[in-house]
């Protein structure tokens, strides 16, 4: 349903994609993740064509209705329903009177359906955007988005501002539309959300995916971690060394990343003043951290 093929994306010089290619097949949740200026945000600009890349390839949809849209992004952005990351809004426009507008390009779209989800969502039909918080213009951008009734949906931060119940709200409300075939491209940093209902995931740094995979084969690594606190203070240079290990904290708490098994790492720490240790949690958290370390600052 989504086919991205080696795309690349500079501004004024400098890369914000370097040759990302992805698939997303329908009815799919695609968790696309990474830091602030990884080019995550150009890449969904791309795929819309708010933005063009400077090389490479965009298809979406299936058979017959399979569009380019480098070539032909009108077309393409009919098949598609977008929440953005921002949330600048029309803001003396009335809650109702924007779902009405956002929604009228997408043929199929369904206005019961968005009213339906403001009622849900808590959002007044008749009151002013300017009295909206954020987590509220939040929601309503995801109802406009899933109102437009098309096929694909490019969610953006979906989850931003939005409180642990509306968050598990959302959650269902994407579940469902997948497995009624819609098919969903969810950037965000909330990774706890990420695990519960992505069936595959993406990591990007710098305009460079660094991992893709379905979510249960990538948290297998996260069970190679193992939370450590010493007695006394150690430094890096103090503790075992050796082919897929990583290290990170200080002091007294440590985090080990490691390759193998459970029994071979334990021997390594044999003879270390260990007060406590505890199993990873298992969670894609841990995976980003151990295996991409600290993230540098990037502008793209």
């Amino acid at each position: 349903m989504i086919q991205i093929t080696d795309l690349c994306k500079s501004f004024q010089g400098k890369p914000a994609l370097k040759g990302v290619s992805i698939e997303v097949q329908k009815g799919e949740v695609f968790g696309f993740v990474g830091p602030n200026g990884a080019g995550k945000s150009t890449l969904l600009k791309s795929v819309l064509g708010v933005i063009r890349p400077d090389s490479g390839s965009i298809f979406l949809g299936e058979g017959e209705e399979r569009i380019d849209g480098i070539s032909d992004p009108l077309s393409a952005q009919k098949l598609v329903g977008y929440s953005p990351g921002e949330t600048s809004l029309y803001q003396q426009q009335r809650a109702l009177r924007f779902l009405e507008f956002a929604i009228s390009f997408h043929p199929n779209s369904d206005l019961a359906y968005g009213r339906k989800l403001l009622d849900e969502f808590g959002l007044p039909e008749d009151q002013r955007i300017k009295g909206f918080s954020h987590g509220m213009k939040r929601k309503l951008l995801l109802a406009q988005a899933l109102a437009s009734k098309t096929p694909i949906l490019m969610l953006d931060e979906p989850m931003e501002g939005l409180d642990p119940e509306a968050r598990r709200l959302v959650e269902g409300i994407l579940t469902n539309a997948a497995r009624e075939g819609t098919t969903v491209f969810y950037s965000s940093h909330d990774l706890s959300s990420v695990e519960r209902i992505c069936d595959n995931v993406a990591f990007l740094r710098q305009g460079l995916i660094l991992e893709i995979g379905t979510v249960a084969s990538i948290l297998e690594r996260a069970s190679r971690v193992l939370h450590l606190t010493f007695s006394k203070r150690m430094e890096l240079n103090q503790l075992p060394s050796a082919t897929g290990l990583s290290w990170q904290g200080s002091g007294t708490r440590w985090r080990l990343g490691f390759e193998g098994s459970l029994e071979a790492a334990l021997q390594l720490l044999s003879g270390l003043s260990l007060s406590g240790i505890r199993d990873g949690t298992g969670r894609l958290e841990d995976v980003f951290d151990t295996l991409y370390g600290p993230e540098e600052e990037s502008a793209c």
